[in-house]
């Protein structure tokens, strides 16, 4: 059995005494809903509505055609180990002064949140990713995302995030969020992202 999963897609598989495997597709914490093809050596099943199941009872025979499921049913089978999935990852976006690693005011007073966040989670990775504007050279706009990123991985290693949890990488003027010429000062692109895991 192969199955391929695309964004937006929530997937649980339960193995019962009966043999019979089920693939149910739920949305996302937003609502969005991808699909998931189950392949077996039977045949194919799409599921593309949200709360539909598909089962089959072995890797030769063809999954059935998606029915629905009940929230009561969801939580029933599957209940625990919803609870015990960690939280969707959190992205939030920090903005700097032009040419610096000085935190922009605002920036300064979102970092409590950020901390709070980064705090709630049982398990932390936490990935840094420091970018700059297109003012200036390359080498100097690595420099300075570079610097950037490394701040705020010690602001967050300073408010209790373990070393060991990060990934930090650093973009210079590549990647921007608003596409600008060489040149062009654009403090949204001035920035680093922090997604906490």
């Amino acid at each position: 059995m192969n199955n391929r999963l695309f964004p937006a897609l929530l997937i649980l598989l339960a193995l019962s005494a009966c043999s019979n495997n089920r693939v149910v597709l739920l949305p996302d914490p937003d609502g969005k809903v991808g699909k998931v093809e189950i392949i077996t050596q039977g045949g194919t099943q799409i599921l593309d509505q949200p709360k539909t199941v598909s089962s089959f009872s072995s890797a030769k025979s063809a999954p059935k055609a998606p029915e629905a499921i009940s929230d009561d049913k969801i939580q029933s089978v599957w209940g625990q180990a919803m609870s015990a999935m960690p939280p969707p990852p959190e992205t939030f976006i920090i903005y700097f002064m032009s040419g610096t690693s000085d935190l922009t005011d605002a920036s300064e007073k979102a970092l409590p949140d950020i901390i709070a966040k980064m705090k709630s989670r049982p398990v932390l990775h936490i990935v840094v990713a420091g970018h700059a504007d297109a003012v200036g050279s390359d080498e100097a706009n690595i420099v300075v995302s570079r610097d950037r990123a490394k701040k705020v991985r010690d602001l967050l290693v300073k408010a209790g995030a373990p070393p060991g949890a990060f990934e930090v990488s650093s973009h210079g003027k590549r990647n921007q969020l608003f596409k600008t010429p060489d040149g062009v000062s654009e403090p949204r692109n001035r920035r680093v992202s922090v997604t906490i895991q």
